[in-house]
């Protein structure tokens, strides 16, 4: 006995279509997708998914369900006048047998453990002519999906207007393909059966059907096994030829159009993301060149600075030199030391004035520098702030329109790029670090409020501050020394040593001064810089997850390319 199969090629296509369509809606899930979206998806998958359909129409009584049983080969429709009465039978593969109701759609789900369910689903409806009016209503939600209606009469009941009214609906408004089926062949003579058929023939034909199809069947024959006059075995055939090879054809070439559709859809979604994060890496790599720019420009001109800064130490200390060596001489001393008796001047008192002058006019010197110079490290840190929000302006401004598929993704970067915007601007408007603001720690200086507002006071306190230590500390510490041993009277023959002593400490000095001239200048910039970079924390976060997902996608839609085209080879080798 033959039996309704679909082939193994068929089948293993299709099995390849259901990976894909599942692999395309977790990529919808895993990248971000909206809900409305992947419902459209699941839908539009869930009916690559979908068995081959058949449904079965007819009056009550007609001997329908007999008649699934007999053509499946198992008796996977119940026959209970109740049950074909009253709901649809959805019959569907199940591991076990088992009856599901649904009491407000009126269907009752039966699944059954045989092979040809994993392929094929079948719809046994309630007669036409039944008394429960929704019944055909229920009847036409299955028809419009369908591969193939059995049209089915007992054979001598070929007449009833209501199932002629369905078959009309059928075959216009639907245009599905259907055979006639004419059942209990068992109970009638050859004429009649012959008789019966020319009818039927003829009703076809006055709605318009070209070469009608009509089978004359008997379940009870056929459960007896006798297949031969059963009249099974031709319908069965042509299922198998004409409508499962060629739906099967139809359906997964339609399947692939779906798959295409599908991934040309996603692609269209991310190559619009690819293009909003190029927009926004773009403006990240701009204003990362901005701050770089202006920090080597700040760099230049704070060596200038410096340099100004250390050769006035370079002056000062020369000049320092020079009294020192002029006033350390016999005479000098001499009448120092008679003028100190009657209340003069002593030599002690000589020598600290010298440090003191000396470290106020270095000091003096070095923020002359400073005031000339500090308004071009303001305008480069100025200039640069600027140039950061005109690329957030302009990005904001952009307000790149969230695409359907990705809106939830959209809308939290422009939440980004706006709390970037704001939090910059509060920045620059409220926080202390550009306030400019000297906070004293101690005998130290506290410079985290050394910035662009104020810079000039707050650089050039912290310079006199740093100047007046570095300075007082070595030629305070020399000098005392110096009065002391002249005061033992050696002082005229160790003049060069002391001279040498005095320049060697200030030249080493010299070298702690430029460095923290140089560091102190230097973080006025960079505590900025860091400032700022720091606003970016969540939109860097943001631009580097758009990148890895866009990376993940490119390649799982590489791999979802290769194997469509896989598939496509395969359909062509089938069909």
């Amino acid at each position: 006995m033959s039996k309704i199969e679909v082939s193994q090629k068929i089948k293993e296509l299709k099995a390849s279509l259901k990976i894909m369509g599942s692999n395309l809606l977790e990529a919808a899930r895993q990248f971000g997708a909206s809900k409305e979206t992947r419902t459209i998806l699941k839908g539009q998958i869930d009916n690559i998914n979908e068995n081959f359909l058949f449904v079965i129409v007819g009056e009550v009584n007609a001997g329908k369900s007999s008649f699934v049983n007999a053509l499946l080969g198992s008796p996977v429709c119940a026959t209970s006048h109740e049950i074909c009465t009253q709901d649809v039978q959805k019959i569907i593969y199940g591991e076990s047998e088992k009856l599901s109701q649904n009491s407000h759609e009126r269907i009752t789900t039966r699944e059954f453990p045989t092979e040809i369910l994993k392929e094929l689903t079948v719809v046994d409806t309630p007669g036409t002519n039944s008394r429960e009016l929704d019944h055909q209503i229920i009847t036409e939600r299955f028809i419009p999906k369908c591969n193939l209606v059995l049209f089915v009469f007992q054979l001598d009941n070929i007449h009833v207007q209501s199932a002629w009214d369905l078959f009309k609906k059928i075959k216009g408004e639907w245009s599905k393909k259907v055979v006639f089926i004419l059942t209990k062949a068992d109970r009638y003579t050859e004429e009649e059966k012959i008789n019966y058929k020319n009818i039927l023939h003829q009703y076809a034909l006055n709605e318009h059907v070209e070469s009608p199809l009509i089978y004359i069947t008997s379940s009870k024959l056929e459960d007896e096994g006798n297949l031969e006059s059963s009249g099974f075995e031709p319908i069965r055939e042509y299922i198998n030829k004409d409508v499962l090879k060629d739906a099967a054809t139809n359906k997964i070439i339609e399947d692939v159009k779906i798959i295409k559709k599908l991934m040309a859809d996603i692609n269209q979604e991310f190559d619009l993301r690819k293009n909003k994060y190029e927009t926004d890496f773009g403006t990240r790599e701009r204003i990362d060149r901005i701050i770089s720019s202006k920090e080597s420009l700040t760099l230049a001109n704070i060596q200038g600075l410096t340099q100004k800064c250390m050769n006035a130490y370079d002056a000062n200390t020369e000049k320092t030199l020079e009294e020192l060596n002029k006033g350390i001489g016999f005479f000098s001393f001499t009448f120092k030391s008679i003028r100190s008796m009657f209340g003069g001047e002593s030599t002690q008192d000589w020598l600290e004035n010298i440090n003191k002058q000396h470290v106020q006019q270095l000091n003096k010197d070095t923020n002359l520098v400073l005031d000339g110079g500090i308004d071009s490290l303001k305008s480069d840190i100025t200039y640069m702030v600027i140039g950061v929000k005109e690329e957030l302006d302009s990005l904001e401004n952009l307000r790149i329109h969230p695409t359907e598929m990705f809106n939830k993704i959209d809308q939290k970067r422009n939440e980004i790029v706006h709390s970037l915007k704001q939090n910059l601007t509060d920045f620059i408007d409220k926080s202390d670090v550009f306030k400019g603001e000297k906070i004293a720690k101690g005998n130290g200086v506290d410079y985290t409020g050394v910035n662009v507002a104020g810079g000039v006071a707050a650089v050039g306190g912290a310079l006199t501050f740093i100047t007046q230590i570095s300075v007082l500390d070595i030629t305070g510490g020399i000098a005392t020394g110096l009065g002391l041993l002249l005061a033992g009277g050696i002082a005229f023959s160790k003049k060069g040593k002391y001279i040498a002593a005095v320049k060697e400490a200030l030249a080493q000095k010299r070298m702690t001064f430029e460095e923290s001239l140089t560091k102190n200048l230097s973080s006025y910039f960079q505590q900025i810089k860091t400032k700022i970079n720091d606003q970016f924390t969540d939109f860097d976060h943001h631009l580097k997850s758009e990148k890895n997902q866009i990376m993940d996608y490119d390649k799982m839609a590489h791999e979802l390319k290769n194997e469509l085209k896989d598939v496509e080879r395969k359909i062509f080798k089938v069909f």
